[in-house]
């Protein structure tokens, strides 16, 4: 017992200890940055494919700085100026929790500068010259955009409500306090130029508007990439010019969903940007809640957590994701890295989007968490709000058990996750409802996916037929829960028929497809985006 103690008492100092200095080094030196961005899938025969991606930075506050583009006090479009008020205010409290860690303000409201003319914070920028960069401060595409499709259309100026193109904006928005030791310039050089004298590396851009101001100023993203900075879009405190009666999502001017479609448009940029411009980041590095979301956006928000390597996921999740937009739905990403060995690999970055999600969708295999990540997940589901579960989600956080192979055989987990961090080995039997306990060999013939008798004409179904696919039959009967429904069957030759696609209940589906040739079959696509439909309405 004695030793029992001194162990536990030991443990609590260690803990103590790391908390303290993982604190300080956060606090005092640096800022935890965790950015998201798209790169060339790296699967083969994946060509004109993006995966998508994380990456945990420590930047030095001095080194880095924030511009607000163009958050003017009015704008010539009516609905505009009644968004722009309330992002106003999440970017000033964002600003105001920046500037206390160190962080640098540029305020870039362009074509304002004789209303601030004899603001110091003006005068101060005016100092800045630099004659190279004066060259470099343009927006034009990038050589990494050449042949990319621009995301949205906002030929018609992008104004849903009323309001025709006009000046009429004199300064930013009073909502937005400017600090003793920010700067005042709409000029990309100036503002580059003070940038190099000062250190600054990283450039955060939030304002508006993302398809138009954001990325084509002289002090917009591209510019700042071209001026050798390393850019990155403030994903959530941002707005688009754009009309969805226009492509992509041609709605009919009636449509009932027509205000929140428009926020379809800022998925889809900020998604073209992450593929050919920059990085993004979320509010909640510096302010530490949840990321901002405007009023009007009514659409159901689907949080997608997506850890694993085997499958694709980190490719054939955010095409999913892309259609599930132009079906007008939100969705946001939590990532861990897509490896099963290696530093980094028990952790999921961006789990506060769980707190209003209207729908879970996980597929991740094998990850141990911190304590208080994993409680962000198991709060979730708790709450009783949707979750769709794919493939290896059926041990999600069960990482140190041995696994199951063909034939019988198991081997041991590939790496031992620390003591310190949370599993929920639990999930598969008591949210799933599930029993897996292995899976069948690899056979070159797939495996047969067939419906259920009487189970033909449910929506979940609907435009499904049977198909083959190439996943290897898991090992998952008998369920374990009296409220499952079995709704598609899996089977290979010799082998008794298992189930792959089942609900328990009318909050939660598991399946145990999710091949990533899988996706290319019309009837799983149609079984994905039926779960989502049913599981939100």
């Amino acid at each position: 017992m004695k030793s029992k103690n001194y162990l536990s008492a030991c443990r609590s100092v260690v803990l103590l200890v790391i908390s303290f200095t993982v604190c300080s080094f956060v606090t005092g030196q640096t800022l935890r940055i965790s950015t998201e961005q798209r790169e060339p899938s790296p699967y083969e025969g994946e060509q004109n494919a993006f995966i998508i991606t994380n990456s945990i930075e420590q930047w030095k506050p001095s080194e880095t700085a924030i511009i607000v583009c163009d958050m003017w006090d009015k704008h010539w479009c009516d609905l505009s100026t009644a968004r722009w008020v309330e992002l106003s205010k999440a970017i000033d409290a964002t600003l105001a929790a920046a500037r206390a860690k160190g962080v640098r303000i540029v305020h870039a409201p362009s074509e304002c500068m004789e209303f601030y003319k004899d603001y110091p914070q003006r005068k101060e920028a005016q100092k800045y010259k630099n004659a190279l960069l004066q060259k470099l401060a343009k927006g034009d595409k990038l050589p990494s955009e050449e042949g990319a499709e621009w995301p949205i259309d906002a030929s018609d100026e992008g104004c849903e409500g009323n309001g025709s193109p006009q000046i009429v904006w004199k300064r930013q928005s009073e909502l937005i306090q400017i600090g003793e030791n920010d700067i005042i310039s709409d000029s990309g050089a100036e503002i580059g130029a003070y940038f190099k004298k000062e250190g600054v590396k990283n450039v955060i851009i939030v304002g508006v508007a993302t398809n138009m101001c954001v990325i084509g100023r002289s002090f917009g993203l591209r510019a700042m990439k071209r001026m050798g900075f390393r850019p990155f879009l403030l994903r959530d405190l941002t707005d688009v010019m754009y009309n969805p009666k226009n492509p992509p999502l041609s709605l009919p001017a009636d449509a009932p969903d027509k205000i929140s479609a428009h926020f379809a448009g800022i998925d889809l940029m900020v998604e073209y940007i992450e593929k050919y411009v920059c990085p993004s980041i979320v509010s909640t590095d510096f302010t530490g809640n949840k990321q901002f979301r405007f009023a009007d956006d009514k659409r159901k928000n689907i949080a997608i957590l997506c850890a694993e390597g085997e499958y694709h996921a980190n490719q054939k999740l955010p095409e999913f994701a892309h259609e599930l937009t132009l079906k007008n739905y939100h969705c946001d990403f939590a990532l861990g890295k897509p490896y099963m060995e290696g530093p980094g690999r028990h952790n999921i970055e961006n789990l506060q989007i769980l707190e209003d999600a209207d729908m879970m969708l996980l597929f991740v295999r094998r990850r141990a968490l911190e304590p208080e990540k994993l409680a962000k997940i198991k709060s979730y589901v708790e709450s009783g709000r949707p979750v769709l579960g794919i493939r290896v989600s059926s041990v999600a956080f069960d990482a140190n058990k041995v696994v199951p192979r063909e034939g019988g055989g198991e081997v041991e987990a590939k790496e031992k996750a620390s003591e310190y961090l949370a599993q929920w080995p639990e999930l598969d039997r008591d949210i799933w409802g599930g029993n897996y306990h292995g899976h069948y060999e690899h056979l070159k013939e797939g495996t047969d996916i067939t419906i259920t008798p009487g189970m033909e004409n449910h929506p979940l179904l609907k435009g499904v037929k049977p198909f083959n696919s190439l996943n290897w039959l898991y090992q998952c009967a008998p369920l374990r829960s009296e409220k499952a429904q079995v709704f598609l069957l899996g089977s290979n030759p010799g082998k008794p028929l298992e189930p792959v696609f089942w609900t328990n209940g009318n909050k939660i589906i598991y399946t145990s497809l999710g091949h990533w040739d899988d996706w290319k079959d019309d009837s799983f696509r149609n079984l994905m985006f039926n779960s989502v439909e049913w599981l939100l309405k």
